[in-house]
């Protein structure tokens, strides 16, 4: 029977019936934070309201002023807001699928490099897969950061088994 990851655990064990496959999810912006930046909008956008009230300037004037700085500014939190999305390991490759995404696989001997950060301490901070494309050129496919997926430490030890052995694992100090 397979079993699927979900956001809360992050982390799959059997998936599509291969015993070798795993997945782990990344939920995107989490409930909590949505409503706590809605609430702080609104806070926001309130205070506006009173300053303009209270220093006698025109409502009308100040209610589009704030309405165009609030609008931007959630326009500007949409953009930037991180996508859920899942990551899909076994035999084949790995595939990171976006909501309402389509699959990127990449085979295994298409991996030309990993770079993982990590702090002083040794903490891994993030995973950057590094592919080939064409005969000689290499592009970064996608960057998971520590705090996008639950057991990352899981992931990259499930990543460093499958790779081929050929491919340059980097190893990089972040804030010295």
């Amino acid at each position: 029977m397979a079993t699927e990851a979900t956001g809360a655990e992050g982390f799959g064990g059997v998936a599509d019936g291969d015993s070798a496959a795993l997945e782990w999810s990344s939920p995107g912006v989490s409930l909590r934070k949505r409503i706590l930046t809605g609430v702080g909008v609104a806070l926001v956008a309130a205070l506006f309201l009173f300053i303009a009230w209270y220093e006698n300037a025109s409502m009308l004037v100040s209610t589009l002023i704030g309405l165009v700085f609030i609008g931007c500014f959630i326009w500007y939190l949409r953009i930037i807001a991180p996508t859920p999305y899942t990551i899909h390991l076994d035999g084949a490759g790995i595939t990171r699928t976006e909501r309402n995404g389509a699959p990127q696989t990449i085979p295994w001997t298409g991996v030309a490099r990993i770079k993982e950060e990590v702090f002083k301490n040794g903490t891994s901070v993030s995973f950057a897969l590094y592919k080939r494309v064409g005969e000689r050129n290499v592009a970064r496919s996608f960057v998971i950061y520590r705090d996008d997926i639950a057991r990352f430490d899981e992931f990259l030890a499930a990543i460093r088994a499958r790779l081929p052995e050929a491919v340059e694992w980097r190893r990089e100090t972040v804030h010295d």
